[in-house]
This record gives C-alpha cells, structure tokens and sequence, in this order.
C-alpha cells in the first residue's frame, strides 16, 4: 500500500467537522491531513486541534506552498472557490474541490478555461457520485432490468431552518452564487439524473421564494426532455418537510427507486429488489482522490462533468413557463 496522502484542507467550517472528519479519521491509512487553514484564523486552529492536524497556515498561498502537501481539499464559500483552485493547481498540487464547481456555468466555464491550461488533477467533490446505491442502479439500468426507459422524477423536498447547521453559513443565507439552495445541493442529484437519463434538451418550470430568509429563491417545479427520449420532471423546495433526494426511473419493465441509503427494483415480473448502503460517500470520494493522485486512476467526476451538472439545475432554477 502506498504512503497516505498528505493532504491540505482549506475552509474549516462546518462541512469540515460534521462530514470531513469522519472521513478523515475512517481513512487516516489513506489520507493524512498535515496543514489546515481557513478564512478565520481561529476557525483553522480550533479545526487542527480537533483533529489533530499539526500545521495551521494564514492564508490560503501559504498552505498550498508548503513543501509537506501533497494535495488541497479546498471547501469555501462557492464565489470564493475559483481563486483558490487556481492557486493551488499553479502550485503544482492536485485538488479537490467542493461542488459547485462555480458560482454560475458562465463563471465555471472560464475557470475550466484557465485551469485546463495547467497540467495538474483537479476533482470536483460530488460525493453522490460514489453512493453505492447509485451504481447499483447503473448496473440495472445497464442489464436493461427496466426494460426501455421512459420516465424519471426528480425530488429534493426539505425544511432548511435554524435547526439545521447549513442554514447559519453566511455565504448561503447571502449567496453570491446563481440559485441559492436550489443549486447548491440540486447538484447532486442533477448528476444522478444526468448518469441515468442524459442531457436534457428542454426545460420548462417556475420558481418560488417562499422564504425571504433563503434568497433568491428556494423551491422549483420543471419538467424536461432528454436526449435520450425519456421525460422527466422536478421538485425542489426547501420550505416544506422532508421527502428525498430521491430519484424514481419508470421503464417498460420495472421501476426505481434511488436515495443515498437504498436501491429498490421493484420488476414487472418478480420479487422486488432493496439494495441499502451504509458506508460514507465523502469516504469514498476522498479515498478515490488519493487513489488519483498516489496512483494515477482515472478521475470519476471532472470539471466538465460538474459544469453539466451546474447546468441542468441553474436552467431549473432560471426556467419560467
């Protein structure tokens, strides 16, 4: 086995201590985390006491610089991302990125113009790209156990308010980014809809702001036409209670239904298939990046593939009948 990575961590925020550190410590024979640092200051030295991270640097060019990182997990606010992966690739240091992968697809694109310049990986962090309930699906779709796809349902339906974390973090509660909410987490699941059913050719919906304490906006209804023929339709709103993310494929022969803890086939003909998963998705998208960098593997989810996902949910957001 090789040496673990040693990696930098930059943005030290919640996402840092509730989702990050596990992972950090499931992993701590693949990944280690020598050097952190933050937009605060104290944020970083009370994150690398917490975990154990020997070095905190001031700014972000210190960290990348330092001669021990191997390569950056760069996890800021979204507008404030660009700057920060162009600095670590110049570096010379692979990174992985939080999604998405820029404050617009305008925005993202000239990022993906520059960075393709450098010779250097850089990933963007989609953990719903490495849900085993999600490939398992694939492998269904790909055996034609639905038979001939036709249909698919998009849903993301959830009460974002003060008991929630993510609702304090002040680059969503005033974004500077395309959708607030709606695409910030859309996409997500705008790339299981994309793996499964393609790029869609045509969006009509509307959108809501239901909650002036979640700009622009934080629900949105579409429907769509992909290029592969299947229809499909979306439902987000984060001011109603819970149901999803959840993905439902309805083919010829069998329907599906996908979230991040199960995989159900239920077939025209036969038992039904459950399929749960429990290992973490940031683990294993963490632990693919190491395998990126220390081994050469090939990248699972690029910039171009996050672009495509941005821009199914920022034409959702921006659609009107």
């Amino acid at each position: 086995m090789p040496k673990p990575l040693r990696l930098a961590l930059l943005g030290t925020g919640i996402a840092a201590r509730q989702l990050y550190l596990p992972a950090f410590q499931a992993l701590k024979r693949r990944v280690e985390v020598v050097a952190c640092a933050s937009r605060s200051r104290q944020s970083a030295e009370e994150f690398a006491r917490l975990a154990g991270i020997p070095k905190v640097a001031s700014t972000a060019r210190e960290l990348v610089a330092l001669p021990e990182v191997e390569a950056v997990f760069i996890s800021l606010p979204i507008a404030a991302q660009p700057a920060a992966v162009l600095a670590a690739l110049q570096a010379g240091k692979p990174v992985l990125s939080e999604k998405p992968v820029g404050p617009s697809v305008v925005e993202a694109q000239r990022l993906i113009d520059e960075a393709q310049r450098i010779p250097v990986p850089w990933l963007i962090a989609e953990n719903y790209a490495f849900s085993p309930t999600f490939h398992r699906v694939l492998g269904w779709l790909a055996t034609e156990r639905l038979g001939a796809l036709r249909l698919a349902a998009a849903r993301q339906i959830t009460t974002m308010d003060p008991e929630n974390p993510f609702f304090h973090t002040a680059w969503r509660t005033s974004p500077e980014f395309v959708g607030g909410f709606v695409v910030d987490a859309g996409v997500h699941l705008a790339h299981w809809l994309r793996r499964c059913c393609g790029i869609p050719q045509r969006i009509r919906g509307a959108t809501a702001a239901f909650d002036p304490a979640k700009p622009p906006l934080d629900s949105a209804v579409a429907t769509m036409e992909f290029d592969s023929g299947v229809l499909g339709t979306w439902i987000s709103c984060f001011s109603a209670r819970y149901s999803g993310p959840e993905l439902e494929l309805f083919g010829s022969e069998g329907v599906v239904r996908l979230s991040l803890e199960e995989a159900t086939l239920v077939p025209r003909r036969g038992r039904p298939l459950h399929y749960r998963a429990s290992r973490s998705t940031i683990e294993l998208e963490l632990a693919h990046f190491a395998d990126v960098v220390k081994r050469g593997a090939t990248p699972v989810v690029t910039p171009a593939d996050a672009l495509a996902d941005l821009a199914i949910i920022e034409a959702i957001a921006k659609a009107r009948e």
